[in-house]
């Protein structure tokens, strides 16, 4: 995701040669509310997923997106997890220099939004958590396919343009043409020093611990915002209903004509219910002037 402003890379401090990837819109272009939001993306993308709501959310206050450890222009850097993915947003936060700000996450990035909500949320003015997997059932079929993904080594390939050819979202119900897919596709892939292709996400991400987020809930305090595609196969309205129960200042939304990938789907729809939802917050308090 780009408007020119180009990507700028981060060091964690205390880990090793981990590189961070954060794209920066600079300042909102009108109706600033002097908050920063930074955006999440899900398991598997990187940036681009916001390549259509974020020209929109700058409308009323500067945006970032951050590439998790392990994609788009990140290092990878194992272990992975939802507490090493909350440490990234911490750095990222850290080097955009907010001291409070919005925190809005897709699919895997909206359960690494809530376990920062829950660490660090004297930072947060406002959560917004958009269409995630609450839990991985036992006995469920998408279980299944993540222990089939987890057991199978990086892809490599000859040629970009099979890669291409293989690319589709995971699930794949998705309002994108071919076309538009194949636009995203091409930020997805990356070249080998070996001169094969492959995907710019580490597969060994697939390998951590997905646990359930129901006990966490009660404990975030921030008040949210909590999204569905109205097509989803991965939030369930029943389950949207339970998220919301358990969180004390949750509220939901569904996006008609979206399925899980919401921002990729319908950008505007889902850009316009989160500005609304911020400005139904208070404002930020303004600090005192220096004496």
């Amino acid at each position: 995701m780009s408007d020119g402003s180009g990507v700028t890379c981060l060091k964690i401090p205390g880990v090793p040669e981990l590189n961070l990837a954060v794209w920066e819109t600079g300042t909102a272009t009108a109706g600033v509310e002097n908050s920063g939001a930074l955006l999440l993306h899900g398991m598997g993308g990187n940036t681009h997923w916001w390549g259509a709501a974020a020209p929109i959310l700058r409308t009323a206050f500067r945006v970032a997106a951050l590439d998790f450890r392990g994609h788009g222009e990140s290092q990878w850097a194992p272990p992975y997890g939802i507490a090493a993915y909350a440490s990234d947003v911490e750095a990222a936060r850290r080097f955009l220099g907010w001291e409070k700000f919005i925190l809005i996450g897709h699919s895997l990035g909206a359960r690494a939004a809530l376990a920062y909500a829950e660490r660090f949320p004297r930072h947060l003015r406002a959560l917004i958590a958009v269409d995630f997997l609450p839990e991985v059932k036992a006995e469920s079929g998408r279980n299944r396919k993540f222990k089939r993904s987890q057991s199978r080594p990086q892809p490599h390939y000859a040629g970009k343009e099979e890669m291409l050819r293989r690319f589709h979202l995971e699930p794949r119900g998705t309002a994108l043409s071919r076309e538009e897919l194949d636009l995203l596709a091409a930020h997805c892939v990356k070249l080998n020093n070996n001169g094969r292709w492959t995907w710019k996400f580490d597969w060994r991400a697939f390998s951590f611990h997905y646990a359930p987020v129901w006990p966490s809930l009660p404990k975030i305090q921030t008040p949210a915002l909590v999204v569905r595609g109205e097509k989803s196969v991965i939030l369930a309205e029943s389950d949207l209903a339970r998220v919301t129960r358990l969180m004390p200042h949750a509220a939901a939304a569904a996006i008609p004509s979206a399925h899980h990938h919401v921002p990729l789907d319908a950008p505007r729809e889902l850009a316009a219910r989160i500005l609304e939802f911020i400005r139904s917050q208070p404002a930020p308090a303004s600090r005192a002037p220096a004496v």
